[in-house]
């Protein structure tokens, strides 16, 4: 870990790993290394990057969540990032988190 990143909010580490990569495939291993206390708080960051993002021109792309039994895809309006604990169709509780990725 860089010296200075133990002084950036987490929202700031966030965007920092999301610049770099690009893409984020696994939002639960983000939410476990960066000791998130629930997912509506990592949405909710989320949330507030897309935000500034469009200061730069850019904006955040999500991949919808899927059921990893039936492989139902969950809907997706607009940037609306959702994590969803059930799939409607099959009741299933296997389900593969959205990943996002930031584009012009």
């Amino acid at each position: 870990m860089n010296e200075f990143n133990k002084w950036k909010t987490r929202r700031e580490r966030l965007l920092e790993i999301l610049e770099i990569d690009g893409k984020i495939d696994d939002l639960k291993i983000i939410m476990r290394e960066m000791e998130y206390p629930s997912k509506k708080s990592l949405i909710l960051d989320i949330a507030h990057i897309a935000k500034s993002l469009v200061y730069k021109g850019k904006k955040i792309f999500v991949v919808p969540s899927s059921c990893g039994l039936c492989e139902y895809i969950f809907k997706q309006k607009g940037f609306k990032l959702k994590i969803p604990s059930k799939c409607p169709k099959c009741k299933g509780e296997r389900i593969l988190w959205p990943s996002i990725k930031i584009g012009e």
